[in-house]
Parts: C-alpha cells; structure tokens; sequence
C-alpha cells in the first residue's frame, strides 16, 4: 500500500472513530442504567458506590484510536469527540483537564500497540494499559478540580479524592470491560488485515507525547 493510500485509510478510520464516539457520547445516554442505590460513608461523605457517565465511551475510542492511528491522528480523535460533544452538553471551566485527560489514554494506547497480536498475552496487556489510563486520567481530571473547587490543602486534596471514587469506580469498571471485549475481535482483524498494523514511530510518539504535556500545562495555567 503505497503511502498517500495509508495516509487516506488513516483519515477513514480516524473519522469513523469520531463520528462513533459522538454518536456515542451523545445518544447512549439515555441507555445508562439507573445508578445503583449501594451507599458507603467515607471522609464523612454518605455517597453511591457508583456515578454513571459516558466516560467509557470516549475512553475505548480514545484507547483504540492510539492503537489503531499514527501518533498525530491518535491525538487528534478523543479532542474532536470532546469538542463536538462539549458544544451539544456543555463542560465546566476544567475541560481542559478533561480534554487532555482523554489524550493521555490515546497516548497510553499508541505506545501499548507495540508487539501486540492475536493471544490472550495481548489482551491481558490492553486490559492492564487501559487500567492504568483509567486511573490516570481520574487523578489527572481530579488534580483539576481540586485546584478549581476545593481547597488547595491536604485536606482539600483528600477530600476532591473521596467525592470521585464513585466517578472513578464507574470508570474502571465500565472502560476496562468495554476495552477488554473490543480489544479481542479488533486484534483478530489486524492480525487478519495488515494494512491495519502501524508501528510506533519515535517522531510521532514525540509529537504525541509534547501536544499531550502542552494542552496539560495549558490546563494548569487556565485555572491558575
């Protein structure tokens, strides 16, 4: 496949990602279930175990946009979902956390592509990465509200925490699954199809990597 072909491919599958995960974001709402009436009591907080949102909607398509694009179209995906969905719903002043949060897991997904094929070993690995970008962009976005809405102390630090474990419990179970059952048929069809295999390239993984910390820094100064 000659060059242009692939630059042209990449653009198909990086719109049909966007246009999924809009689509997603903004008509799968209605189907979430009603948040289970579970209560704990932490910090002195009574609150449900879970808080349901779409967030493991744009997870999966920002996980798989990394894997499945080269590092600038992987970065371009989740921010054009938020964008387009944020002008339909709204978001607080914190969107740039919430933005750059979303590119961090496309990012954790871009480098987790290497070596990865049709086995358990691989779906294993996805499951573990796509754990570990849940949890950073719940401390990541919950770094953001504290330093929007709490106060900035230990106290205040602890206490943004507590309030979003139910947010952060969702969010782990619910993108990790989706991302896990995905991941199997998506590496049956590259393993299939090779014109859907990309390799890291250490440019793009730079670009990647710099617009990433950039609209984080942003994020940092806009609240400050």
């Amino acid at each position: 496949m000659g060059e242009k072909m692939k630059k042209m491919q990449q653009m198909v599958i990086a719109l049909s990602l966007i246009v999924v995960g809009v689509a997603g974001r903004i008509f799968l709402r209605n189907f979430l279930p009603n948040t289970p009436h579970i209560y704990v009591t932490l910090n002195g907080v009574t609150q449900p175990v879970f808080m349901m949102d779409m967030f493991f909607v744009v997870a999966a398509i920002s996980f798989f946009s990394g894997i499945l694009l080269r590092g600038y179209y992987s970065f371009v995906v989740p921010l054009s979902v938020m964008l387009i969905t944020d002008l339909y719903y709204g978001n607080t002043y914190i969107f740039l956390f919430t933005w750059s949060g979303f590119a961090f897991i496309a990012l954790i997904g871009y480098i987790s592509k290497k070596g990865l094929s049709f086995n358990s070993k691989s779906v294993i690995k996805i499951a573990g990465m796509s754990i570990g970008s849940v949890l950073l962009y719940d401390a990541w976005t919950n770094f953001g509200c504290w330093l929007g809405w709490y106060p900035h102390s230990l106290n205040g630090l602890a206490t943004c925490f507590v309030l979003a474990l139910p947010f952060a419990l969702w969010h782990l179970v619910s993108a990790t699954s989706l991302i896990t059952a995905i991941s199997i048929p998506l590496l049956y069809l590259k393993e299939k199809l090779p014109e859907l295999h990309t390799d890291i390239k250490l440019k793009e993984t730079y670009v990647a990597m710099a617009a990433s910390f950039f609209l984080a820094s942003v994020s940092i100064m806009a609240i400050l």
